[in-house]
């Protein structure tokens, strides 16, 4: 009887822990070319090129993501509960000048992030350099929160996707990064062009 109870606490506490993180996937893809590029180190690409950035929840969550631009300008770019097993594209984005690095930050969560959200309704209704200021310090609050949690569980994925073009099948390489083991993330998605 003792060895059934123990079953039952142990199975219940590892599910209670798995109920409590978040798996989630995202992919960065060059449109013109289909090419799939890793997030985990700058990306470098060329003004006037679009890309798009997809994401995969595996249950419900909340998404929220950020653009600080070159000409440091703050766009929201998504702030929404997604649906988990639901894939959805952010984009597709073109580079525009001026020149220099692009900051996307990728905020997923179990839990709706109150805070933030009300900073995004301030700056929506009233994008004053000091809203912007007020959000971007949340951004960096939460970044900085998530990465004393410690360092993600991240894992590459290496797929393909079949396309048509002129009667000719062609396959494209994907990849993409898979996040798991804990309940927020802040990933910045930095772009140099």
């Amino acid at each position: 009887m003792k060895k059934i109870a123990a079953m039952i606490v142990f199975f219940t506490v590892g599910f209670c822990l798995h109920a409590q993180t978040l798996t989630w996937d995202i992919e960065f893809l060059k449109v013109r070319t289909q090419e799939s590029l890793l997030i985990s180190e700058q990306i470098r690409m060329e003004t006037g090129e679009p890309f798009l950035i997809t994401v995969k929840p595996e249950s419900d969550c909340f998404c929220y993501v950020v653009l600080y631009d070159s000409s440091r300008k703050i766009t929201v770019l998504k702030d929404a509960p997604l649906m988990g097993g639901i894939e959805i594209n952010i984009g597709p984005f073109e580079l525009k000048a001026p020149s220099g690095t692009e900051t996307f930050y990728v905020i997923m969560s179990l839990e709706r992030q109150k805070k933030l959200e009300n900073l995004i309704q301030t700056f929506n209704r009233n994008n004053s350099s000091q809203n912007a200021i007020n959000l971007h310090s949340e951004v960096a609050n939460l970044q900085k929160a998530a990465s004393d949690l410690g360092e993600p569980h991240t894992e590459i994925i290496m797929g393909s996707a079949s396309t048509r073009a002129d009667s000719s099948d062609t396959v494209q390489q994907t990849q993409f990064t898979r996040f798991s083991e804990k309940a927020i993330y802040v990933r910045a998605i930095t772009i140099q062009h």
